[in-house]
């Protein structure tokens, strides 16, 4: 099959388918009074996705990103231009989101095993107490609503009430699962015909599966998340429900259903070209890592419509979930939330997958609906964080949210009582911890500083000493193409931006 059958034959198919300690606030929280439909508290329904960035949905301007279930809560609510998150990589950013703390007070700060050399950077000693405290899910607990999970999970465990999971029948790199080996008689059942895979670690980043769609991982979750649902509307008291999909990430495959033509995505091919200019951690480490100059522009198709097709398959998902809601006449008494822990590269730059700071992996969707006390139809273009996210909800619920926390309640920002919210946007990996070898030689904790004009990525380590800067005019050159953190031009720039990641790092910004 050539690339014009490939796409002929895929894309039609495609195209027809149309929370001082946080104790303070928990086992001594204060619950403002809250006057909601029918005298009760709202309940919360959170959609998170695992690696998915903003414009896999159609309401951040991509015409080719169907996603028409969950474009509708952002105009029926707000959305968030830019929520940047604080980890470029899933387990960090989670513990982050939920302690409402950044990765280098808490940890873990990447994905992997011990560094060979410790960092002088982190205080072992807070870590060791913010990590003794409860994070900021208990305070829901402590009120009396123990949150539910259903999905991925994540860690913290215990401050989940876990309605399980369910499983996948490939693993990250599309080999059989136990589930696979049981459920089906042969591979050509569930193993895409054609499929993608990166060079170095051999994910599986692609591929048209033969499933139907009621066969995927995806929507057995959706099943499980619509029974657990039903069964909450059902007893009429508030509940807190987390539905924790795995999709976009890896393995990367989709029923042809669902699957986007690639002829429709509008994204720049990666050439080698393109990596001249960039920091040589990028040019060299990351590049093995990721393997983004190493597919032919057939692989980089199936790869890309896979993706966006993937996240559509959970939009299906999430109109089941309000169809529940609003035939539990619940709709407009939960507040609901759209999010990911971080984003996703497709190729740009050169770069497949994560641990990198441009915009296509620390930018993720922020959705809220919520008719009560949010105006519909809102898109808040001031860059936020990702750490500001429970306390959010923490304050929408009737929650105080503590002080003794990084992370603060976006509302005042909402209401528009003020227009700027934070001097910048922080995002940080340690590579010196991470999982593949590639990453861990000779290398330390990167750090990204961003604010609406610029963002600034360096090695913020004594361990590491060229810094093997990228500086970006955000203001002029969106897409991070050109990098001037040679340019002398730019030395007073790249001074106070390293001095805000230096007083952040403090925790004085």
């Amino acid at each position: 099959m050539n690339r014009r059958e490939f796409l002929a034959g895929a894309g039609k198919t495609a195209c027809a388918l149309g929370m001082a300690s946080i104790m303070e606030g928990c086992a001594e929280s204060r619950i403002r009074t809250f006057k909601a439909e029918g005298g009760r508290r709202p309940n919360i329904l959170w959609i998170m996705m695992d690696d998915g960035r903003s414009d896999a949905l159609g309401c951040y301007g991509k015409p080719w990103a169907r996603t028409p279930h969950m474009d509708r809560l952002a105009c029926e609510g707000i959305r968030f231009e830019a929520a940047i998150v604080q980890n470029p990589v899933c387990v960090p950013s989670r513990k982050s989101m939920k302690t409402g703390h950044y990765s280098h007070e808490v940890g873990p700060i990447a994905m992997g095993k011990s560094p060979d050399t410790a960092p002088s950077y982190l205080d072992a000693a807070r870590m060791q107490r913010l990590n003794s405290e409860p994070n900021l899910l208990d305070a829901w607990t402590a009120a009396g609503v123990k949150p539910i999970n259903v999905g991925k999970i994540h860690g913290f465990a215990g401050s989940w009430d876990s309605r399980g999971d369910v499983p996948s029948e490939l693993d990250v790199c599309g080999r059989p699962t136990p589930y696979a080996k049981e459920r089906f008689a042969e591979e050509q059942e569930y193993l895409p015909a054609e499929a993608v895979y990166t060079r170095t670690h051999r994910w599986m980043i692609g591929g048209i599966s033969p499933l139907a769609p009621e066969q995927t991982q995806t929507w057995r979750l959706g099943d499980k998340a619509v029974d657990v649902l039903k069964e909450l509307t059902e007893k009429g008291e508030p509940f807190f429900l987390r539905i924790s999909f795995h999709a976009p990430h890896v393995a990367c495959r989709v029923p042809k259903e669902y699957f986007v033509d690639p002829a429709a995505i509008d994204l720049p091919i990666p050439t080698a070209e393109g990596l001249m200019n960039k920091p040589r951690f990028e040019q060299g480490p990351l590049r093995t890592y990721s393997g983004g100059l190493d597919l032919n522009r057939r692989q980089i198709d199936l790869a890309r419509g896979t993706y966006y097709g993937m996240v559509s398959l959970v939009d299906a998902q999430v109109g089941r979930l309000i169809n529940v809601l609003e035939q539990a006449g619940q709709l407009d008494n939960t507040i609901m939330a759209v999010n990911s822990d971080q984003g996703f590269q497709l190729g740009e730059h050169g770069m497949w997958k994560k641990r990198v700071f441009y915009e296509q992996n620390v930018r993720v969707p922020l959705i809220l609906r919520f008719p009560p006390r949010l105006p519909p139809n809102k898109v808040v273009d001031e860059p936020v964080e990702m750490v500001d996210f429970l306390p959010t909800l923490m304050e929408l619920w009737g929650l105080d949210v503590p002080g003794g926390i990084r992370g603060r309640s976006l509302m005042p920002l909402i209401e528009g009582k003020v227009r700027q919210w934070r001097k910048a946007c922080f995002c940080e990996i340690d590579h010196s911890q991470s999982m593949y070898e590639e990453l861990r030689q000779a290398t330390g904790r990167r750090v990204m500083v961003r604010t609406r004009e610029w963002k600034l990525i360096f090695f913020m380590d004594d361990r590491v000493q060229d810094k093997d800067g990228a500086l970006y005019h955000l203001a002029k050159d969106p897409d991070e193409k050109v990098n001037v953190y040679r340019d002398p031009k730019y030395t007073d720039v790249i001074k106070r931006l390293e001095h805000m990641a230096q007083e952040w790092t403090a925790g004085r910004l």
